[in-house]
């Protein structure tokens, strides 16, 4: 039996995974869930709304769709009589203008009365749109005005001021000195401070945010044997963390003091390979950072002297640099040539070794891993040791506190470390801070009943499957693909080191890529395939759909279930009330469905879950382990730490280092050195010198889906990265798409970025604020948009 694994509530993320034993495709749950909350209610919103600059929108809308038809009417009336548009009249009528005097009395003496008629229309019309637009103009100003005075009203609570301070310390005190002072200033800088905060706002009451209080968390379990939901409440937890790269700040100064330097163990990067003296690094680049968008590059290559060859190949993490030191002093042969600090420099400087005292990746709490790098009793011991007191003093401080705590702790950071205690400016989900904190809920013992077990493990299951059709189509073709380039270029039963592999790779990529094309064309057939299947006899205004489940199923059939397959679904559930849910009356909505390394052991609210669970690990890994064939060996992967979304479990398997330290020892760790690939007659196999067993990745190395991206994904599970994975190209507008009570997916529209431009009747400009509001409700209007929506804007 296929097995797949998973966790959720209201709104929830869970864990789905797919295995290969038996026949059919069925899925297991990991009964552990993480429900995530809004920070702060939906209604807050309600008092920035205004609904009198929307009816005067509307009104001023309705009134320009009335003097365009009178335009027309006016033209055809004189196109009627003969004498063509009349030159000045459609010109005016084309542009919404009023008609002079002159032009009306020429139309009552010169034209027949039909005209005329048609005139006095449409000047009328056109009069009633210049008064509603306005009468808009003013009303929507007065609206603007009132609800910035509103938002500054709003963050006068210490509760949403603490917003301010975990997701803009570096603002913070500008922040509070503002609206203490009333919100006044410039017209530009009211806007630039309202608009800013009117998108927190609306962020920490719509779960935008997991942070903090602002987007709590809890742990619930899924309890087949009870009915409906349960659970208890307490008080909010907070925790803080230092975050990483402050962490790794910290090492790389205190590595550079005599006392420590000499018990730091230097490492080579884990994607530098050495022939004789020529050595090639390569490296996985990123624009976004997105799971999706990694590339594998050849980042470098050189030549190295005996010397940096001698260093180069001891650094292996185990041996310290006194150690190294000692044995550079003992060589046998020639003499070096240069000094052992200056060879060691040069390689650390040209990104050839690592050198310093690291934060191994995923780890949430950098304090206590340089704890253990430090003598007590010394002055970097007594500095980590103040950071890890102030850190708790600052989660279970009062508000008034907070800002204080902080700020002691970016002067004490700066000082130590000569940098800056905030970093990426502008940017979201960047760590841009020294700390971060999360927070429990007060949503305490939650269980999941029966029929919300059911709901999510079984009929959602049409989603899991659905969204995996095309990734797994991907790493079937793919590993075709790979096996027959590895066949042909190495021949079979070759054992083709990975530096090897590696060159091959890039002098075939143009070539590879190709083939891949195909590969594209035949998930692109998919999609249209499964898009006319869900769409079939919609009309165009149509808002929902429903489809048949057994349709669905059949076309399933069709496409094999394989390669086993994991996915993190985010679902929402949609109930009147917690009785409703005890009865199965509920809709089911699966937001995303990430198909990446498993979410709730890989996440910045990973540790936290497993103190809430101590089972989760143990549940999730026995669920991967159910995916694996007898002779495949699950591999986890240390890649890099960019923020405390990389923060995870140590699974009890072996590490593949790929960029960052692992956390493991090293002889459970694999350098991407050890590795090959071997084309079998049956299969192509990546393995690992001194490890029995295929290799089984969690995920590839750079997080790519395709062979384009990192030539060793197909080693890995099926990848997937955002919605369910209709792109239903060609179709702007989907109905909402539903089998029984699971919505397959929410009514969409794509609409081109010009669209919001703002808008304003024939000459009037279309910049402004209220045009940009009269924009947005045109669009509302013609679209027939719902009020309350996602918008998603593509890189």
């Amino acid at each position: 039996m296929d097995r797949r694994e998973h966790g959720g509530a209201p709104r929830t993320r869970d864990t789905a995974l797919t295995g290969h034993a038996g026949g059919g495709t069925q899925w297991a749950l990991v009964p552990i869930v993480l429900l995530r909350h809004a920070g702060f209610p939906f209604s807050l919103l309600r008092q920035v709304a205004d609904a009198s600059a929307s009816y005067a929108a509307d009104v001023a809308l309705a009134r320009c769709d009335e003097a365009l038809r009178t335009g027309q009417e006016l033209k055809a009336a004189l196109r009627e009589e003969g004498v063509g548009a009349a030159g000045e009249i459609a010109s005016r009528a084309g542009m919404l203008r009023p008609l002079p005097p002159r032009l009306l009395r020429r139309l009552q003496t010169d034209h027949g009365p039909a005209s005329a008629r048609a005139a006095q229309r449409y000047q009328e019309a056109v009069v009633s749109l210049e008064s509603a637009w306005e009468s808009f103009e003013k009303d929507h100003d007065a609206a603007l005005a009132r609800g910035r005075e509103t938002v500054v009203r709003l963050f006068r609570d210490p509760a949403l001021q603490q917003v301010l301070l975990l997701s803009n310390d570096a603002h913070f005190e500008e922040f509070v000195h503002w609206i203490d002072g009333g919100g006044g200033g410039s017209g530009g800088h009211v806007k630039r401070m309202t608009d800013l905060l009117a998108m927190y706002l609306q962020r920490v009451t719509t779960k935008n945010e997991t942070h903090a209080h602002f987007g709590p968390l809890a742990v619930a379990r899924v309890a087949p044997d009870d009915a409906g939901v349960s659970w208890s409440t307490g008080p909010l937890r907070r925790v803080a963390f230092l975050s990483h790269w402050a962490g790794e700040a910290i090492c790389e100064v205190f590595s550079s003091r005599p006392g420590i330097l000499e018990s730091v163990r230097p490492r080579r990067r884990s994607l530098a390979f050495r022939q004789d003296a020529r050595i090639r690094r390569y490296a996985f680049e990123t624009r976004t950072g997105m799971p999706d968008d990694w590339r594998f590059v050849e980042a470098a290559a050189a030549t190295f002297d005996d010397d940096q060859v001698w260093l180069w190949e001891r650094c292996d993490g185990e041996l310290t640099v006194a150690q190294l030191r000692a044995a550079w002093m003992r060589r046998s042969g020639p003499p070096p040539r240069r000094a052992f600090d200056e060879v060691l420099h040069d390689l650390v400087g040209k990104d050839w070794l690592i050198a310093r005292l690291e934060i191994p990746v995923g780890t949430a709490d950098p304090l206590r891993t340089l704890i253990g790098h430090l003598e007590e009793g010394t002055a970097e011991h007594t500095v980590v040791r103040w950071f890890t007191d102030t850190l708790r003093r600052f989660a279970d401080g009062p508000a008034e506190d907070r800002a204080a705590l902080l700020g002691r702790m970016k002067t004490t950071f700066e000082k130590v470390t000569g940098k800056a205690a905030n970093r990426s400016q502008g940017l979201h989900y960047s760590d841009r801070s020294i700390l971060y904190e999360e927070a429990y809920s007060p949503v305490r013992n939650m269980t999941l009943g029966r029929e919300v077990e059911r709901v999510i493990r079984d009929e959602l299951s049409l989603v899991y499957d659905l969204t995996l059709l095309a990734p797994r189509l991907r790493v079937r073709r793919e590993q075709e693909i790979l096996y027959g380039w590895v066949t042909e270029r190495f021949g079979l039963g070759q054992r083709v080191a990975l530096p090897h592999f590696y060159a091959g790779f890039f002098e075939d990529k143009p070539r590879l890529a190709k083939e891949c094309e195909a590969v594209d064309r035949d998930i692109a057939a998919l999609d249209r395939d499964l898009t006319d299947l869900l769409l079939a006899g919609v009309t165009a205004d149509q808002r929902e759909t429903v489809v048949d489940r057994d349709r669905l199923e059949e076309f399933l059939a069709r496409h094999p279930a394989t390669p086993p397959a994991l996915c993190n679904p985010d679902v929402m559930l949609a109930a009147r009330d917690a009785d409703a849910l005890a009865r199965g009356d509920f809709l089911a909505v699966v937001g995303d469905c990430h198909a990446v390394r498993e979410a709730l052991t890989h996440s910045s609210v990973a540790p936290m879950m497993q103190a809430e669970a101590p089972d989760l690990l143990d549940e999730v890994y026995a669920c991967y382990r159910s995916l694996l064939d007898e002779d495949e060996v699950l591999i986890d992967l240390s890649r890099a730490h960019p923020d405390k979304t990389a923060a995870q479990l140590t699974y009890p398997c072996p590490d593949l280092e790929v960029h960052g330290l692992s956390p493991k020892s090293r002889d459970a760790v694999l350098h991407p050195c050890r590795l090959y690939v071997v084309a079998t007659p049956e299969r192509l196999e990546l393995r690992a010198q001194g490890v029995r067993g295929r290799l089984k990745l969690l995920a590839p190395l750079a997080g790519g889906p395709s062979i384009r991206q990192d030539p060793l994904s197909p080693f890995a599970f099926p990848r997937h990265f955002g919605g369910v994975g209709l792109r239903s190209v060609g179709h702007d507008h989907l109905p909402r798409i539903r089998c029984g009570r699971v919505v397959l997916h929410r009514e969409r529209w794509r609409m081109p970025a010009h669209v919001f431009r703002g808008w304003g009747p024939g000459r009037r400009p279309a910049k402004g604020d209220a045009a940009d509001f009269a924009a947005a409700r045109k669009l509302c209007r013609d679209a027939g948009l719902p009020r309350h929506g996602f918008l998603r804007i593509p890189e």
